[in-house]
């Protein structure tokens, strides 16, 4: 099968405006696993900023190991190489609350679309999946060594056309009705992360926490969550400076989930996509 034609993705060298993230962009054409590929480049002393993105991933995964995949130049797929040495290993979230603002505001910038969020780390557009954030890391003497945000988001294509997906998703483009430059996506997105990562360092942790949470729509819905401990179901409250989702279960116990997969139950009369 021919590879489909690229949009120019493959000659974007280094975004426009940035301080930090963003001065080296490198493109490849096809890898397993971006994030794989940059903890590679991380522990072989790639600069800070750095960001590798490619065509096609052919052994992505999300959250828990699962598979991520999509046809070639479909999508949006990048991982971005830190190194917050001064960031506390305590709060290694804010690094994905920051991905996930990010992500938002530069969709929302090129698009129609209005993005939410889902606790803990994946974007969406009427309940259904537009992409998904995972952040590796690597700790020596409970400080960072390295931080590898991997972020993926589907563009021109249409999951539902999967029929190996599990839960509803979908993308800019068939949210929109129009297709989406993913070299103006990409270039929005690093300048995004870019501008947050150098506010969170300046200290504006408070301003990230109000961002993101504005953006759940997790908080105040019937969820079921499984955890560690076991499947709880209940209403989820609100979450707490960590990033922990605050679960209230029938028996008026309070439990604080600070990883896991939760299923949110339909709100009444909300927005579906046909």
């Amino acid at each position: 099968m021919s590879r489909p034609p690229t949009d120019g993705l493959a000659d974007l060298r280094s975004v426009p405006g940035v301080k930090l993230i963003g001065r080296e962009v490198e493109w490849v054409a096809s890898t397993g696993s971006t994030n794989d590929d940059m903890k590679l480049r991380a522990r072989g002393g790639a600069a800070e900023g750095l960001v590798l993105v490619t065509d096609e991933q052919t052994a992505g995964r999300g959250r828990r190991g699962r598979s991520w995949q999509a046809p070639p130049t479909s999508s949006l797929l990048q991982s971005i190489l830190l190194r917050p040495t001064w960031l506390a290993i305590t709060d290694g979230f804010l690094l994905t609350m920051l991905a996930a603002v990010a992500a938002a505001e530069a969709i929302e910038a090129l698009t129609s679309i209005t993005v939410g969020l889902k606790w803990p780390n994946d974007l969406q557009y009427a309940d259904h999946k537009l992409g998904g954030i995972l952040v590796e890391t690597e700790l020596r003497d409970g400080a960072y060594v390295w931080a590898v945000i991997g972020l993926g988001l589907n563009v021109n294509w249409d999951p539902s056309s999967n029929p190996l997906l599990i839960n509803p998703a979908t993308s800019l483009a068939a949210a929109q009705g129009s297709p989406v430059d993913r070299v103006a996506l990409c270039t929005a997105l690093v300048q995004a992360i870019d501008g947050w990562y150098e506010r969170l360092r300046d200290g504006a942790r408070s301003a990230l926490f109000a961002a993101w949470q504005a953006r759940l729509t997790t908080l105040g819905r019937e969820i079921h969550a499984e955890t560690p401990e076991g499947l709880l179901s209940g209403r989820a409250e609100g979450v707490d400076q960590r990033g922990s989702l605050l679960l209230r279960t029938a028996d008026g116990l309070c439990h604080t989930l600070h990883a896991g997969e939760i299923t949110v139950r339909p709100a009444p009369g909300s927005a579906h996509l046909h």
